[in-house]
Order: structure tokens, then sequence, then C-alpha cells
């Protein structure tokens, strides 16, 4: 997997030719504390193999669920330079401090509720069955 973080002094990834501490990190700076905001880049397929979704969003305070939310959709997403591009221009315009990316698939690429009932497992992706979201089951 592609890094998605930015050096100060890289160039913007925004394309403006400045680099980046002077670009869309200055733009954004009313948002940066410490550590934050933070990059998420979630992995999701039809089964632990397979990565059709990729959702990367922006946390701006501890606690908080991401403020900001874009998602990737296809079959060879995992390995598209312009999906991991279009990530590292998001983190820029929203001046991302770190980048968290999970190690693989966390569950299945449909939603709970626009995709499928709440509480009900993803009809589409039967691998993911009772290991994922309100329909999980720990201890089973």
């Amino acid at each position: 997997m592609p890094g998605f973080e930015i050096g100060s002094y890289d160039p913007c990834p925004c394309g403006s030719g400045a680099k980046y501490k002077f670009c869309c990190a200055a733009k954004a700076g009313e948002n940066r504390r410490g550590r934050f905001p933070v990059g998420t880049v979630c992995l999701y397929g039809p089964d632990d193999k397979v990565t059709t979704k990729i959702a990367a969003g922006v946390v701006l305070r501890e606690g908080e669920g991401p403020a900001h939310l874009e998602r990737f959709v296809g079959t060879g997403v995992l390995g598209d330079r312009n999906v991991s591009e279009k990530i590292r221009k998001f983190f820029a315009r929203h001046g991302v401090n770190s980048v968290v990316v999970t190690s693989g698939n966390l569950g299945c690429p449909h939603e709970e509720g626009p995709d499928f009932p709440r509480g009900e497992d993803c009809p589409f992706c039967p691998f993911w069955k009772g290991k994922q979201g309100s329909a999980a089951r720990y201890g089973d």
C-alpha cells in the first residue's frame, strides 16, 4: 500500500507548486492540534482477501468520528494510483498530521442501513456473517 503521508517540505498534492507547509497545511491550520487531524484509511471487501472499497476519513479531535469522509469503490481500488493520489490530496486539504491504515479488510463494502437493514448480516457478503456491525456476535 502506498504511503499517504506528506512531508512539510514536499510539494503540495493540490498541484499549486508550493511546499505543503505553506499551502494546504497552512490553510487547514485552525484544525491542527498536536497529532490531529488524523487521517484514516479503512479497507473493505466481500472477504478478507479482496478489497473493493476504501474509506478515507479525517478525525479532528480525540473521541470523535470522522469530520470528513470520502469513499472509493472498484475492483482494483487498492492498487489504483489515482485513488492513492486523491486520498493524499484529501488529507492535504484537511491538514492531516498523521495517518492510520488498516492492515486488511475490516468488513464488507456494503453499509448497514443504506444497503441492508441495521442489526442484520449483509446478504451480499456471506464471509462476514456475524463478524461485523451491530450483527456481530462475540464469544460464539
